[in-house]
């Protein structure tokens, strides 16, 4: 009797099926960025954001510290002012943003992430809103404006390279991706 080598159709088609499900799902990720760099920034940005937050709720003295944060174009992070000063406006802190010790987040040099800001925390529409901009959470976690006043319509980051993620501030605090 003639011994045969080799594999059966069956064998063949279930390593087809195998090589084209990994190929559909891992090949994307080894030949372009994909999205994981906005879905990272989104993460920490969502992080820092609650951490100013809570801390906001937890540390109501002002005038030992200060809960505010700035949105620039390339950051976001907490600016080195104590105590609080409702005084300042955005445009003063522009050189401040960029030698600030106290930042968080900054988009790597050689990133092409960009950073967008506006007045709604719906997914979409809302007028963009001028960079650097400054805001602050309340003792209810609240985001307000640099004097104190709550900010009704919430606000929307864009996060936008490859694809567009969306961190969305609502008016009672909520903060989430959206």
């Amino acid at each position: 009797m003639k011994t045969s080598y080799g594999f059966t159709l069956i064998e063949l088609i279930i390593v087809v099926i195998l090589l084209g499900i990994i190929s559909a799902t891992a090949l994307p990720r080894f030949l372009g960025k994909g999205g994981v760099e906005e879905s990272t920034t989104q993460d920490q940005m969502i992080s820092i954001l609650r951490r100013m937050q809570t801390q906001a709720m937890q540390q109501t003295d002002s005038a030992a510290f200060c809960h505010q944060l700035i949105l620039t174009q390339f950051q976001l992070g907490y600016p080195n002012i104590l105590p609080c000063d409702p005084t300042e406006t955005n445009t003063q802190l522009t050189a401040a943003a960029n030698q600030n010790s106290g930042l968080q987040f900054m988009r790597p040099a050689n990133s092409s992430l960009g950073l967008s800001l506006f007045n709604t925390a719906l997914p979409t529409g809302g007028t963009s809103q001028t960079l650097p901009f400054l805001f602050r959470f309340n003792s209810l976690g609240q985001p307000v404006t640099n004097a104190g006043a709550v900010i009704s319509s919430g606000l929307r980051i864009e996060i936008t390279d490859v694809l567009t993620y969306r961190i969305c501030i609502e008016r009672e605090g909520y903060i989430h991706s959206c």
